[in-house]
């Protein structure tokens, strides 16, 4: 009789136990997941395009100087180039050489100097704006209550079956390429109630339309 009631509490135990995986189970999927298209939200995000007009605002006056240096270098290499003189044996037309090249030298330094200022601006001005992007995501996220937020494929023409049959902007151009874009895609498909792009490219528009503002007033 012992062991008849021992078995049936281990029974009993047993089919508790069993009870209790479907809740386990129930726990585990109810976890939410999402997608964002980053290179969407980054070309939706409009201090993105607030950003270029001000980097070609601010170094235009530099690059026009350029530019135009660049143009009378041409010439002088024409008129060089023109010259049947033999700078062995004319001295003049040997230093008129020597001038342009380092006129040439001069030039490709300034505008390596401009590139290195111009790229330096840019990094400082974009990791602002990814800061932001990965804060919109971080708030979407808490606000819609999801446990994790993926990137979605980046170039997802394919997975979208409202843009079947449009023209693709982006085509890969070699097989290499389009190997490339494959493994980097992190999520190879996603039910399209599941990315929040344009709620945080919303945030993010809203958020910096309010900054805009609030400036504008002090």
């Amino acid at each position: 009789m012992n062991f008849g009631r021992g078995f049936m509490a281990v029974l009993v135990l047993f089919v508790a136990g069993l009870m209790l995986v479907p809740s386990a189970v129930k726990a585990e999927d109810s976890k939410r997941i999402a997608v964002v298209n980053v290179s969407r939200v980054f070309a939706a995000y409009q201090r993105v395009k607030d950003v270029q007009q001000k980097m070609e605002s601010l170094f235009e006056p530099d690059r026009k100087v350029i530019e135009k240096e660049n143009a009378d270098l041409k010439k002088q290499e024409d008129i060089i180039r023109l010259n049947p003189s033999d700078p062995k044996k004319d001295i003049n037309f040997f230093k008129q050489i020597q001038q342009f090249e380092l006129h040439k030298a001069e030039l490709e330094m300034k505008f390596q100097e401009l590139y290195v200022r111009v790229e330096e601006k840019r990094k400082e001005e974009m990791k602002k704006v990814l800061n932001e992007i990965k804060a919109a995501i971080r708030t979407v996220g808490t606000a819609e209550k999801f446990d994790l937020i993926l990137r979605a494929p980046e170039f997802d023409d394919e997975f979208d079956a409202e843009k079947k049959g449009e023209e693709k902007k982006d085509e890969p151009k070699s097989a290499a390429d389009l190997v490339r874009r494959f493994r980097e895609n992190p999520v190879m498909y996603f039910s399209q109630g599941v990315e929040v792009t344009d709620k945080v490219i919303s945030k993010l528009n809203d958020d910096y339309k309010n900054t805009l503002g609030a400036e504008n007033k002090k």
